[in-house]
């Protein structure tokens, strides 16, 4: 969003401020997660300010850092990082990396050792009280970022502002559970097409997560990054530290969008939230058997958030090979493109979809000659998508060259979602 479509403003305005202690973002708690909140907001173009009050981030205990992961976003380069710094310097940590990460952010004001004293919640955002160079210093900001790992322990809950149970979980905006990891085409709201962030749980279980998790249901400018916000999980099910790393980055992200667009985070954008994350190269879906550095990636990624083809959740696998059939399509195609309907019927003898089947519903669809669309995909097929096959007009389309060609002319993604997953067309 930002990163696209605000870069020439920003270069107008990209004086430092922080003189003032006045941010569009504030971020409590430097745990992988707050640190990569912090991160992706200023990437993303808004001013943040993010506030650890132990001596280093994450904590002293030293994290593996060679858990099961996706190498992508701001993990991959926090990992990078800190593999170069161990190789120049053998007693570097990944403390280090990150704080070097941290320090190398534009628009990223660090504090550190440095204890929230006060907050208080105004009718514009929010009022932080630290101390500062022996004095205390108020920072104001539009969107508060509470990645305290303990929320017990946050000043938001014990000022009662965050409202938490027994459990220290709070009401979110939707709720992740496990139902809706195992088998989130059965759920009645679609939250796996709103996801802002995947990777792996405890004993390498694959998660997606929802970005309405993050938003407290009844407090606003407010997004809470911890095991707070997961009702149905105990901290053993996230223990993975990239996983963190890459929630963080969804929640950066979509703490940015606020300040931009001069909405509460609850009014955000879904989609362009989500092309935030892949524009910064992180992703939404645990894809296992779909590599990360081909150009299908991003496609791929994107026609599972328009539920068009289904995607294993609990296997990570998309099964790119295989054919794709009529009846897989039909019913989420016709929801989002009405006119498909027609095609659709005039095609009922059809059980699997040919290249020239492809175009014949692309054509009908999008009133484009369908003679121009068959010679551009021809000459696309290996010089633009990269796909593996031969072209023919008489072969069966697999899920990966559909998931490609389908984003690139129609593109089912581009039609928004609300936070429960449900179409906005």
């Amino acid at each position: 969003m930002i990163k696209r479509y605000f870069s020439a403003i920003l270069l107008l305005f990209s004086f430092s401020a922080f003189a003032q202690y006045k941010p569009d973002v504030v971020v409590i708690g430097g745990s992988a997660a707050g640190t990569a909140a912090a991160i992706q907001a200023a990437n993303s173009g808004v001013k943040a300010v993010l506030i650890e009050p132990g001596s280093q981030l994450i904590g002293d205990a030293v994290p593996d850092m060679e858990i099961p992961a996706f190498n992508r976003g701001i993990w991959k380069k926090w990992k990078d990082l800190y593999k170069s710094k161990i190789d120049s310097q053998k007693t570097a940590t990944p403390q280090d990396a990150l704080e070097t990460l941290v320090k190398q952010t534009k628009n990223l004001h660090f504090f550190k050792n440095t204890p929230v004293l006060e907050i208080k919640q105004k009718s514009s955002g929010w009022e932080i009280r630290i101390p500062v160079n022996g004095k205390t210093e108020k920072i104001k900001c539009k969107i508060l970022v509470d990645a305290t790992t303990d929320s017990k322990a946050s000043l938001l809950a014990s000022g009662n502002i965050l409202k938490l149970d027994s459990a220290g979980k709070f009401d979110a905006f939707v709720n992740y559970n496990k139902a809706q990891r195992e088998n989130p085409y059965q759920q009645a709201q679609k939250l796996y097409k709103t996801s802002g962030a995947a990777g792996f749980g405890h004993d390498s279980l694959l998660h997606f997560i929802p970005l309405g998790v993050f938003i407290p249901k009844n407090v606003d400018n407010l997004l809470v990054v911890s095991m707070s916000c997961f009702k149905d999980f105990d901290t053993e099910d996230f223990r993975n530290i990239a996983l963190w790393t890459n929630m963080g980055q969804a929640a950066g992200a979509l703490a940015a969008y606020g300040p931009f667009f001069n909405v509460s985070p609850k009014k955000a954008n879904i989609r362009i939230t989500q092309n935030e994350m892949l524009d910064y190269n992180s992703f939404l879906y645990p894809v296992l058997d779909v590599d990360t550095a081909r150009v299908s990636w991003n496609p791929v990624q994107k026609i599972i958030a328009s539920g068009v083809l289904r995607f294993d959740f609990v296997k990570g696998k998309f099964n790119p090979d295989s054919a794709v059939t009529v009846s897989q399509i039909k019913n989420q195609m016709t929801q989002l493109y009405p006119r498909a309907r027609i095609w659709f019927i005039e095609n009922s003898a059809l059980t699997s979809l040919s290249t020239q089947n492809l175009v014949s519903m692309l054509s009908f669809i999008s009133g484009r000659d369908p003679v121009s669309i068959q010679q551009e995909i021809e000459n696309d097929w290996k010089k633009k998508y990269k796909f593996k096959t031969a072209y023919s007009a008489e072969k069966t389309i697999n899920k990966l060259e559909f998931a490609c060609i389908l984003e690139n002319y129609i593109s089912p993604y581009s039609v928004n979602v609300d936070f429960a997953g449900f179409d906005l067309r």
